[in-house]
């Protein structure tokens, strides 16, 4: 297992193309269940019901108000990520699960790997076995007392096939270039 400077492990997944490669999606379906960081969870929910090839749903919670505001907060010891995370997973989980759908979020904001483990916890108290992957930016600098940056693990090439969480906290284009690799990535499995 490789490490890097800060003796963070370093991940790297074993990448397989599906059985039939060409044989791709003829349509991706991307929903948007949230796009400002006051939004709330029904409207997500509703989209998962009603729409039931619904591939990936995008939950865009952070601007760079709320990344301020998050920063503030985990300075002062609580926590970097958006507290209503485990409130609107509750409510998406177990249907998001179910379907297949993958959720793509921004909800981890100043300190995505906290978010991760709320997420794990969250998913293991409701019965659910879910992938979660974290895409965030590596710094040697301590951010605060509530970062888990030191507990992160650095994934490089993740590929889930069945479920993806990602939480970004850098700038928002590199949110909707990730969606964008995501998508592109379905015909991509993992072993």
């Amino acid at each position: 297992m490789e490490e890097d400077q800060d003796g963070n492990e370093i991940h790297n997944c074993v990448i397989k193309l599906r059985e039939k490669p060409k044989q791709r999606r003829k349509k991706v379906y991307i929903g948007c269940g949230a796009g400002f960081g006051g939004d709330r969870p029904i409207a997500a929910l509703k989209l998962l019901q009603r729409v039931k090839e619904l591939n990936y749903i995008v939950l865009e919670c952070l601007a760079e108000r709320t990344l301020a505001e998050r920063y503030q907060i985990m300075i002062s010891g609580g926590d970097g990520y958006d507290s209503r995370i485990t409130d609107w997973l509750r409510l998406l989980l177990p249907l998001a699960v179910e379907r297949g759908t993958c959720i793509i979020t921004n909800m981890g904001a100043m300190d995505p790997v906290g978010a991760q483990e709320k997420v794990v916890e969250l998913a293991s108290s409701l019965g659910l076995s879910v992938s979660v992957a974290v895409a965030h930016e590596v710094s040697s600098a301590k951010l605060g007392p509530g970062s888990s940056t030191k507990k992160s693990y650095i994934m490089e090439g993740v590929r889930i096939r069945y479920f993806l969480f990602a939480f970004i906290f850098v700038y928002r284009s590199l949110f909707y270039l990730l969606c964008l690799i995501c998508i592109w990535h379905c015909k991509l499995k993992i072993d």
